[in-house]
């Protein structure tokens, strides 16, 4: 009995030995610091922040879904993730009210005062955290390779863009053929962007350079008449000529010699439209298409009843890359307003499929139009600023219903 009490004895000590040298990798994922993980994505955001000149105040909301959660450094093999709950403070309000006893930064209350901490008013560049942690922030991307701090770290905010909308033409099939252009020239086939290639879809510049040289192929300089150019067949059939069903029952005499300048104008006249919707920096294509582009529709009702009451609705807004649901929710907390989404709107046009139509309380053709295009100078409601839309001015279509009067010049 002795001899197996001292084996069990040995066993024993046998198993608590190899348990000791366990290697640390093999122990399980390491704790996440999710508080040290916050601060550090804090001070980033801030420094973003002063480096974009972004306005202030900004609603607490808005700072945290697009500058702090967008400041989370990324660690390789990872993605970008911070868990507020798992933090120490469990919500945004607190740490930042920390963060202003800090004396890091500055918070302004609701309009109620119920909530102390829901605007981020200001930063306190010469604070001595911030100036430490940018200290070091920039020793370690220099250690890094990185570049400044305005395009710094991992969760750096990238650049800011805004779309544009290019007018460009289509040469008609009929007029192709009828005045045999070169077919490379006339499908964009040397386009200096890869996206035009092929389509057909050309720039005021290449259209016009195709009359141009046709006039110099045939020859048709006018030497009787400075800046004229003398109309052929085949060119007063593609310009002046009117189609066998538009054809008017008295004769029309069509012109021999004309201007120059008149010439090229009839000449776009007789295209088809096309666009392109442009990213700026860059100029990258994003889509072409045919005719107008598509717009985002704006539309303010008035609703009869014990107190004015106005609905501002709007659709369209996905052609443009923009979530419904992300914007009613982005529109709700910046002008305070109730919304609601609607996918079958009862007496309205029918919505294209997976598309949706925004309804509002109140008059926001201004602030939705100074929100989309990011001009944040059309309307003087500061929820206005900061957005990060960027649409074309020339796609916004605003419709004031019948009682709806504009909006007054402040």
């Amino acid at each position: 009995e002795g001899t197996s009490e001292g084996a069990a004895s040995e066993m024993a000590q046998l198993n608590l030995s190899e348990q000791s040298k366990v290697q640390p990798d093999e122990q399980g994922p390491a704790p996440v610091d999710h508080d040290g993980i916050l601060t550090k994505a804090f001070y980033a955001s801030l420094l973003q922040l002063l480096c974009s000149k972004t306005p202030l105040p900004m609603p607490v909301s808005t700072y945290y879904a697009k500058h702090l959660l967008a400041a989370v450094p990324i660690t390789s093999g990872e993605s970008r993730r911070l868990d507020m709950k798992q933090t120490s403070y469990k919500k945004i309000g607190p740490f930042l009210k920390e963060m202003q006893s800090d004396g890091v930064i500055t918070c302004g209350a609701s309009k109620d005062g119920k909530d102390k901490c829901a605007f981020l008013t200001g930063i306190v560049k010469n604070n001595p955290d911030l100036v430490r942690f940018k200290r070091e922030w920039k020793k370690e991307m220099e250690a890094n390779g990185g570049g400044d701090l305005s395009m710094a770290g991992a969760g750096a905010t990238p650049q800011k863009t805004k779309l544009a909308v290019v007018d460009l033409y289509i040469v008609p099939r009929h007029i192709s053929d009828g005045l045999q252009l070169d077919r490379d020239a006339v499908m964009a086939t040397n386009a200096k962007t890869d996206e035009r290639k092929g389509t057909g879809f050309l720039t005021k510049t290449e259209c016009r350079a195709l009359i141009e040289n046709y006039i110099e192929k045939e020859s048709l300089v006018d030497p009787n008449g400075k800046g004229r150019v003398l109309v052929n067949g085949p060119l007063c059939d593609a310009l002046y000529r009117v189609s066998k069903k538009n054809k008017q029952p008295t004769p029309t005499e069509y012109p021999t010699s004309v201007k120059r300048k008149e010439l090229i104008e009839k000449w776009m006249e007789r295209m088809d439209s096309g666009h392109a919707l442009v990213q700026m920096p860059g100029s990258k294509i994003l889509n072409l298409g045919r005719g107008a582009p598509k717009p985002v529709d704006i539309e303010v009702e008035f609703r009869q009843g014990n107190r004015r009451k106005f609905l501002t609705r709007i659709r369209g807004m996905e052609e443009y890359g923009i979530d419904g649901a992300a914007l009613s929710q982005d529109v709700s907390h910046r002008f305070a307003c109730s919304s609601s989404i609607e996918t079958a709107p009862v007496g309205r046009p029918a919505l294209k499929k997976g598309r949706v139509e925004l309804v509002f309380q109140g008059h926001l053709s201004e602030e939705l139009t100074a929100l989309l295009t990011g001009d944040a100078k059309i309307s003087s409601h500061g929820g206005a600023k900061g957005s990060d839309y960027h649409l074309p001015k020339s796609v916004i279509n605003v419709v004031l219903r019948k009682g709806v009067s504009a909006r007054k010049k402040r």
